[in-house]
C-alpha cells in the first residue's frame, strides 16, 4: 500500500537521481553546451491548448471492455489524463504518486467532480497490467468506489493519435528497453479541448483545482474558486496560477468606487438634512 511517507521519500529519490538516470541516456558521452543527447531528440511536449482530443479513440480499460475517450466526457466534467507506461521503473511511478499525492489534497473526490484517465503508450502492455495498477492507487486514494479512475491501453494507431493531438512526443529505447518521454499531467473539458498542461512530478492543490474549475467553465467549484480565477493566471515558466496584477488592480478600483459612491450617498443624504431643517 502506498503512503505520503512512501511518495516523499520516492519524491526525494526523483530529485537526487540524475535527469540523465531517469530518461535512460549514457552520461559518459561528452556532448557539446545545450546540445540534446540522442536518446531525447523528438522527445517533449508541443502545447496545444485549445485543440481537442479525439473522443472516438477506442481503447481497453482495466477490466478488458472497450471503451472510448468521450465516454469519459459525456457527464459534462473535466478530465484529468496522462500519458504514462505501467512497467516505467522510474518516471511514471514518481508521476503516479504525484498525481495521488494532489489527488488526496483536493477537498473533492474523482469520479464526482471530475475524472482521472491514465493511458499507457506502451501498445504491449493490456488489461493484466492496468487493473493492479489502478486498484494501488485506488487503494491508496481511500476514497470512492473507484469508478471515477480507468487505467486503459490500446492499440498502436489509437495511442500515436491520442499522443499526437496532445503534443506528446515519447520513443524507445532499445540500450536500456524503456521509453524514453516526459511528465505531464493533462486537463481536458467537458467538449474534449485540452485546457491546460501541469508538468512534472509533484502537484500543486490550488493549481489543479483551478485549472479543473476553469476547464469547467466555472460548473464545479464555488464562489471564491471562480474570483480566484479572476485573481489568478497561469504562469507556464512556473507551472501554477500567479497573482495577476492587472485585475488586481481592477478589482481594488471596483470596491474603491464601491467605497467612494457610499461615502458621497452619505454626505449627500446629510447635506439634504440640513437645507430641510
Amino acid at each position: 500500500m502506498l503512503s505520503k511517507f512512501a511518495f516523499r521519500l520516492t519524491t526525494l529519490f526523483a530529485l537526487v537521481i540524475p535527469f540523465s538516470t531517469l530518461f535512460s541516456f549514457d552520461t559518459e558521452k561528452r556532448l557539446p553546451p545545450h546540445e540534446v543527447p540522442p536518446e531525447l531528440q523528438g522527445v517533449g511536449v508541443v502545447e496545444k491548448l485549445g485543440d481537442s482530443i479525439d473522443r472516438n479513440l477506442v481503447f481497453v480499460n482495466e477490466e478488458g471492455k472497450q471503451v472510448k475517450l468521450g465516454d469519459y466526457l459525456e457527464d459534462g466534467k473535466p478530465l484529468l489524463l496522462t500519458l504514462i507506461y505501467y512497467r516505467c521503473p522510474t518516471l511514471c511511478n514518481f508521476h503516479l504518486n504525484g498525481i495521488s499525492d494532489v489527488l488526496k489534497q483536493l477537498n473533492w473526490q474523482v469520479g464526482k467532480e471530475f475524472k482521472y484517465v491514465a493511458v499507457s503508450f506502451d501498445p504491449k502492455e493490456k488489461p493484466e497490467l492496468a487493473k493492479p495498477k489502478k486498484d494501488a492507487y485506488v487503494k491508496d486514494y481511500g476514497r470512492g468506489d473507484g469508478s471515477g479512475w480507468s487505467f486503459l491501453t490500446g492499440k498502436d494507431p489509437e495511442i500515436k493519435a491520442l499522443a499526437s493531438s496532445l503534443g506528446f512526443s515519447y520513443k524507445w529505447n532499445p540500450e536500456n528497453e524503456q521509453w524514453v518521454h516526459e511528465s505531464v499531467a493533462y486537463v481536458i473539458t467537458p467538449e474534449g479541448k485540452i485546457s491546460r498542461y501541469l508538468k512534472g512530478i509533484m502537484f500543486d492543490e490550488r493549481t489543479l483545482r483551478l485549472s479543473l474549475v476553469e476547464a469547467s467553465n466555472g460548473k464545479i467549484g464555488d464562489l471564491s474558486d471562480r474570483i480566484a480565477l479572476f485573481c489568478f493566471q497561469f504562469d507556464p515558466s512556473k507551472n501554477r496560477y500567479t497573482l495577476y496584477a492587472y485585475n488586481i488592480m481592477r478589482v481594488g478600483a471596483f470596491f474603491t468606487m464601491i467605497a467612494l459612491a457610499a461615502f458621497l450617498f452619505r454626505f449627500w443624504k446629510k447635506q439634504n438634512s440640513n437645507i430641510n431643517t
